[in-house]
């Protein structure tokens, strides 16, 4: 178990022995203050694990608004919502234009980081909007979080942290 010059792994400072590789069944448990080891090495593997697992996004999210940068988790969560609501005609008008106004436009409160073409292709659908209008951007900011803040977010230190309950 000692090594030189090498950091240990979670499972191997908590536990004394290197993580099992087998599969993990997804969490149903909600959000409470310390996530389990399990959890935490699931959430290494990818960012789905982590955006599919209730501890996951909500320590996902308290990371991102200690790096101020929530906006991307916020819009993918507001659209997965969207989604889940299935909203029709004008309620689906007014949701789908909350959500511009948000995350997109101009103006926006929490402006996301899509490319200009990105942003046209969903403002001129605005007036006839359908529930896969953000599907492009969402799928654009997923792929930030995991090139950015998810790899710092999985850094030993910082899950540890996470176990400990600090984090």
């Amino acid at each position: 178990m000692a090594r030189v010059n090498q950091r240990l792994t979670i499972w191997e400072f908590l536990s004394g022995t290197e993580c099992p590789k087998e599969t993990l069944p997804k969490t149903t448990k909600k959000p409470g203050k310390k996530p389990n080891v399990e959890q935490c090495r699931r959430w290494q593997e990818s960012l789905e694990n982590v955006l599919h697992d209730p501890k996951g996004e909500a320590h996902f999210l308290r990371f991102l608004k200690k790096e101020f940068c929530s906006e991307n988790f916020e819009f993918w969560k507001d659209v997965k919502q969207l989604k889940k609501k299935k909203p029709e005609g004008e309620k689906l008008k007014k949701d789908v234009k909350i959500i511009y106004d948000e995350y997109i436009g101009d103006s926006a409160s929490k402006q996301i980081n899509v490319n200009g073409k990105l942003k046209v292709a969903i403002r001129d659908t605005i007036d006839e909007p359908y529930i896969e209008m953000f599907d492009d951007a969402q799928k654009f900011v997923i792929q930030l979080m995991r090139d950015g803040p998810y790899r710092r977010f999985i850094d030993e230190d910082n899950l540890q942290e996470i176990l400990k309950g600090h984090g």
